[in-house]
């Protein structure tokens, strides 16, 4: 008895569709994110082809990133496709068991978020482009104490400075001009330059 009572009461999750989305939605989605993903790395790391350098170079991590979104996205291409072939709802993304529907909204804008932080890395810097990110990302993300919205992207911004500048000695994007100068500043002072 105990355990009709409790699956009557436990909420099962929310699919796609529960928002009255259209269909194709989550196809197009899952197409346009393996496609975005396939074709950023050919404008994106145009400077890091060097083919007499042995070993991984900067442009490695990302482009092992980006081609994981793209086998990611091309499964969920496949599944989604699946789904309405066999007439069945979506198999993509639910909602927690928190939240009545999922956020479509936040998800998109949090993939442009990343898109402009990639757009912005060599213009302003690595440490200037990660520390807006982590702001715009705490606030985003509903984050209001000022200590919490402070230190996370000063510290993360830091330790992923020494991470991949200190440790991993990989070239990181200092910016341009006055960002350029900023940059040393910063590294100097951190005691990385």
């Amino acid at each position: 008895m105990a355990m009709v009572e409790k699956a009557q009461t436990d909420p099962s999750p929310v699919t796609l569709t529960s928002g009255g989305l259209p269909p194709l939605l989550a196809p197009a989605l899952a197409c346009v994110l393996t496609f975005a993903a396939l074709i950023l790395p050919t404008f994106m790391f145009h400077g890091d082809r060097r083919p007499q350098v042995n070993g991984l170079g900067p442009g490695a991590w990302p482009g092992a990133i980006l081609m994981a979104l793209a086998a990611f996205s091309a499964a969920w291409l496949v599944l989604e496709i699946r789904a309405l072939v066999r007439g069945k709802p979506p198999v993509g993304l639910s909602a927690p068991r928190d939240e009545d529907v999922y956020h479509y909204g936040k998800a998109i804008t949090g993939i442009v978020l990343v898109i402009f932080f990639g757009w912005l890395l060599p213009i302003i810097g690595f440490a200037l482009a990660t520390a807006s990110f982590l702001l715009v990302w705490c606030l985003y993300g509903g984050l209001r104490n000022p200590w919490v919205v402070i230190l996370v992207p000063v510290l993360g911004t830091v330790g992923l400075l020494w991470m991949f500048m200190g440790l991993a000695l990989m070239p990181l994007s200092r910016g341009i001009g006055p960002f350029d100068q900023f940059s040393v500043w910063l590294l100097k002072l951190i005691g990385i330059y």
